[in-house]
């Protein structure tokens, strides 16, 4: 991505390297930490109170033994999910913030470009081995400008060799949408990258012929506002 983009909460680089127990090393800690505390040989110190006693000795072990039950049903949940697993591990790794909304196979994120910010999300269709990511515009287009928003989208998305805009003409739900085939495919981390760079830099391109569009304006002037964009090669990728 270049530096005229920046994906919300990416972290500060650093010098220092710091050792991150794995998922599966921190659960086997929480349980040894449970056993601890359940053992006749642990005896909460003399100088606590009665209560806090008790809490150490019987009510603290079950709450860990419910947390942990409860993160190994997620771990299992997404062994069902295996491109929303890879969609999240590859977020992670790139310092993403984002929330996983398995019942829903879903990934919900924020971003920030030049032209604005919007509201994003990864969809997996797990059995049909698909991969979609789309860029959500944070506001629906009003019914007076819907006839407008669509010529200017067709003429888009005309244009557009990967992805297309899309937009619900019930509610205003406006769109821009990549996505991959994945049937018989070694999915990739990179080629995930692809599918989200290249969403997030059209988008982008043309936030400000949309912008127009719901001011009032015209085709016309959209598309020769996201001409005058393109031409100042302000989205390059890297």
């Amino acid at each position: 991505m270049g530096k005229s983009m920046r994906e919300e909460g990416m972290s500060a680089g650093s010098d220092q390297s710091f050792e991150i127990d794995s998922p599966d090393e921190i659960l086997e800690k929480f349980q040894t930490l449970s056993s601890t505390l359940r053992s006749s040989s642990y005896e909460p110190s003399p100088m606590l109170s009665e209560r806090i006693r008790s809490y150490l000795k019987d009510e603290l072990p079950q709450d860990i033994d419910r947390g942990v039950e409860k993160l190994y049903e997620k771990e299992s949940s997404f062994e069902k999910s295996p491109l929303l697993e890879n969609a999240r591990d590859y977020l992670e790794d790139n310092e993403w913030n984002f929330e996983v909304l398995l019942d829903h196979s879903t990934i919900a994120l924020g971003f920030e470009g030049v032209n604005g910010d919007w509201h994003c999300m990864i969809q997996t269709r797990e059995l049909e081995e698909q991969m979609i990511f789309y860029s959500s515009l944070s506001e629906n287009i009003s019914p007076n400008r819907i006839d407008t928003m669509m010529r200017f989208i067709t003429m888009v998305n005309y244009r557009l060799v990967v992805g297309n805009f899309e937009l619900d003409v019930t509610d205003g739900e406006l769109n821009y949408k990549t996505a991959l085939d994945l049937e018989s495919v070694n999915l990739k981390h990179n080629m995930i990258r692809n599918i989200i760079h290249t969403n997030l830099a059209t988008f982008d391109r043309h936030l400000p012929g949309i912008q127009i569009i719901l001011d009032g304006g015209s085709t016309e002037q959209a598309m020769d506002a996201i001409e005058k964009d393109q031409s100042s090669g302000t989205h390059s990728m890297s």
